[in-house]
């Protein structure tokens, strides 16, 4: 053991030696000193996003944000189940919708007179209508199916389906 121990000593006792355990230990003080900038870099962005490090509300904060996130992530979900079930339902919705003005007692009221169709794609919707004259103004309402009425149309209101088939 104790030859061991010589010769250890005599490697170490070389300038080599010297050199190399100076070199080493400069580069273990260099690679400390660039962790170093780079934890103090890192600690003053962590800061910045969350506050003082040593605020015990730290780690209330990340949680309050982590819960944040959850949230919204499940609140995201939700949304788009819904637009998906939204989606399969909106048949029913109206599609298009579109007015006519017109004038229906010549010389009496004027352009105040309209027709009003909402319907869907599959052609089932209603016609709004009201007539103004100089006495006062009548709605009617009449219901869409397959692109006819159970109900007479007038002629503007003929129009107005005829005109939305085609297109």
């Amino acid at each position: 053991m104790e030859q061991v121990l010589q010769s250890v000593d005599t490697v170490l006792n070389t300038v080599w030696a010297r050199l190399v355990f100076g070199v080493v230990v400069i580069a273990i003080l260099v690679i400390g000193v660039v962790l170093l900038v780079q934890w103090k870099q890192q600690r003053t962005r962590l800061t910045m996003v969350f506050g003082e490090a040593a605020d015990p509300s730290f780690y209330a904060r990340i949680d309050t944000l982590t819960r944040s996130f959850d949230q919204q992530t499940a609140t995201q979900n939700e949304l788009r189940a819904a637009w998906a079930d939204l989606e399969q339902t909106s048949h029913g919705f109206f599609d298009s919708v579109e007015i006519d003005h017109y004038d229906a007692f010549a010389g009496q009221a004027g352009k105040f007179s309209f027709s009003l169709l909402m319907l869907s794609r599959n052609g089932s919707g209603i016609i709004l209508t009201s007539l103004t004259s100089t006495q006062g103004s009548k709605v009617y309402v009449k219901r869409i199916e397959n692109w006819k009425s159970d109900t007479a149309l007038s002629r503007e209101e003929q129009e107005l389906l005829s005109r939305r088939a085609r297109s």
